[in-house]
């Protein structure tokens, strides 16, 4: 049982690192993409008056506006105006509800996985008790 739960404790650990790791991604994106468009009026770099902020700040509100984007939330301090910005959004939300959709599984598989030995005597059990109802 030890190694069961130390097992599904590594499975959520990877699995929650790879949903940080997809956030860290979609942040850069969030803010590359202006970028490459050297920061359009519309942007909502230039909107919040950050072309000239630091790294740790541009990175921290790109990351903060991909996370509202991913868990559906928001869409962070305004809604996306130009069209990049508005499929950067969609995408956004889509990588973010597929991986709410492989939490809830995976979390769901575990718990089953965790309880398979009382599964397995319910159905041996169950077995036992058809063949007694016959004979």
């Amino acid at each position: 049982m030890t190694y069961d739960l130390a097992s599904a404790m590594v499975r959520i650990v990877n699995l929650i690192g790879m949903m940080l790791l997809l956030c860290h991604w979609d942040g850069c994106l969030q803010f590359l993409v202006p970028m490459l468009q050297d920061f359009p009026s519309d942007c909502w770099v230039s909107k919040n008056l950050m072309v000239n902020d630091t790294w740790g700040v541009q990175y921290s509100y790109a990351l903060f506006k991909a996370m509202s984007h991913m868990l559906c939330i928001g869409y962070g301090a305004q809604a996306p105006e130009g069209m990049t910005d508005v499929w950067l959004t969609m995408l956004s939300m889509i990588v973010g509800a597929t991986c709410y959709a492989m939490f809830i599984g995976h979390a769901t598989a575990l718990i089953q996985s965790l309880d398979s030995s009382r599964r397995q005597y319910q159905e041996k059990y169950k077995q036992v008790e058809q063949y007694m109802s016959f004979h």
